[in-house]
């Protein structure tokens, strides 16, 4: 045993004031002493403790992250509850917003997101109700923009409670886009799902979903939901850019208020004639990724809508091919200009196009949905037009044939193309087979390839 110091065992002169006697306070002046020493201990653990955290977690010493970066120009830094995330989050998908900002969208409790260059974040982002808010439930529906990012750059992010993810800044340099038409939702069409997970699978920077997104006006507002939780196979980290097609609108079971209210389109126009639930503006917009202009077009509200159209996207080429920074200019919308399938090409559409492609060299490819298959055609007028509609709804029987068709396929797929700054590298991947298919294929073979070159 070890003794105690003998000052420690003197007799006091004489008992504090109401206290013990004397003999009792020499009877427990050893446990004194034990919890004395006792207390020392802990205070030292807790100080090397502090100081243990003070220091950050193995991975932040690796990466050399000794503390949350700096909050993008404009962003709110994450104070501490914001760092810890309350809520939750579905139907999440983000559009970008020009060079350096992106916009988020998604149903759910969780009000906030966190960002930034690593999953420590540091900043955060406040979302709020969009406008027009969407009506396939009651929500509650979010809206979040996040700017000051960095060109062609990745992302960490959390949304309220959820797990970490990634998001991307338009692309600068190669990159690989997806595109698919006439998705629909898993429990209306079995084979949505496999589709999605085949997109996600190629991890493009971003998918063009060129109109019939959902088919809620036939399958129900819960059609619309579902579809926007069955996307997140790859929505959660690229980009969803869509345009409209004629299911989002032209029927009194659906309109445009449910994904005008769930997307940001960027540069947004408004059209002649668009339907007044959900007007106005967003009907159509453009971007720019890499080395390339992305112009979509919108529906046929009227017969000035694509007239209007033609026009400011003429402008918009005029600018591209002035431009050295852009070496190639795509349209993509949901009506084809020209089709062999269930729908038939749309000679004004095919007019406007034309010309468009006679003026401006750059303008190469233009991709569409509506009827139910796949087909490219030959450069017609320079541009070379593909209808990519085999998301997963049900496909629809050739109507006729045309000698200028390249290559067509009764069978759902999906395209991605690799971008570089010499070429569009154009592939149509098989999809789950159906009842309906009159092409074989493997799924996941590529049946259909095609580069255009500068």
């Amino acid at each position: 045993m070890r003794r105690l110091p003998q000052a420690l065992l003197q007799r006091p002169r004489a008992p504090a004031r109401g206290g013990a006697p004397a003999r009792s306070l020499r009877r427990f002046a050893p446990s004194a002493a034990l919890a004395a020493a006792a207390l020392a201990a802990c205070a030292a653990a807790i100080a090397l403790a502090v100081a243990l955290l003070s220091i950050g977690d193995p991975a932040d010493r690796v990466t050399g992250a000794a503390r949350p970066e700096a909050a993008p120009r404009g962003a709110a830094p994450a104070g501490r509850a914001a760092a810890r995330g309350r809520g939750t989050a579905h139907e999440v998908h983000y559009t970008y917003a020009g060079p350096r900002a992106v916009v988020f969208d998604w149903k759910g409790t969780a009000t906030t997101i966190r960002y930034g260059r690593t999953s420590r974040y540091g900043a955060v982002a406040t979302a709020h109700t969009p406008r027009p808010r969407p009506i396939s439930s009651r929500g509650p529906f979010r809206e979040a923009r996040i700017g000051g990012l960095a060109p062609g750059t990745t992302y960490h992010y959390a949304i309220g409670a959820g797990r970490d993810h990634t998001f991307g800044t338009p692309p600068t340099g190669p990159f690989r886009f997806d595109v698919e038409a006439d998705v629909g939702d898993s429990r209306s069409a079995s084979r949505v799902r496999a589709t999605q997970a085949q997109i996600a699978a190629d991890r493009p920077a971003f998918v063009i979903v060129a109109g019939d997104l959902t088919y809620g006006n036939d399958d129900g507002q819960a059609a619309v939901e579902r579809h926007f939780d069955d996307t997140m196979a790859w929505s959660v980290r690229a980009a969803y850019m869509p345009a409209w097609g004629n299911h989002e609108w032209d029927e009194p079971t659906d309109d445009l208020r449910n994904y005008k209210g769930r997307f940001a389109i960027p540069h947004a126009h408004a059209s002649p004639g668009a339907p007044a639930r959900g007007c106005c503006g967003e009907d159509w917009g453009w971007f720019d990724a890499g080395g390339v202009r992305f112009v979509s077009y919108p529906e046929p509200y009227t017969d000035a809508a694509w007239r209007a159209w033609g026009r400011e996207a003429g402008r918009l080429m005029q600018a591209a091919q002035a431009s050295p920074r852009i070496h190639f200019i795509v349209t993509f919308g949901h009506r084809p200009a020209y089709s062999t399938g269930y729908h038939d090409g749309d000679p004004e559409l095919a007019s406007i196009l034309d010309a468009l492609g006679d003026r401006y060299s750059k303008y190469v490819l233009n991709l569409n949905g509506h009827s139910h298959d796949y087909e490219r055609f030959r450069p017609i007028h320079h541009v070379v037009h593909i209808t990519a509609a085999g998301g997963g709804f049900e496909l629809e029987p050739w109507s006729g044939t045309d000698p200028r068709t390249a290559y067509r396929a009764m069978h759902l797929e999906h395209v991605r193309v690799d971008v570089s700054a010499r070429a569009l590298r154009v592939q149509a991947v098989c999809g789950p087979p159906t009842s309906d298919d009159e092409t074989s294929c493997r799924q996941g073979q590529v049946i259909d390839s095609y580069t255009i070159a500068r």
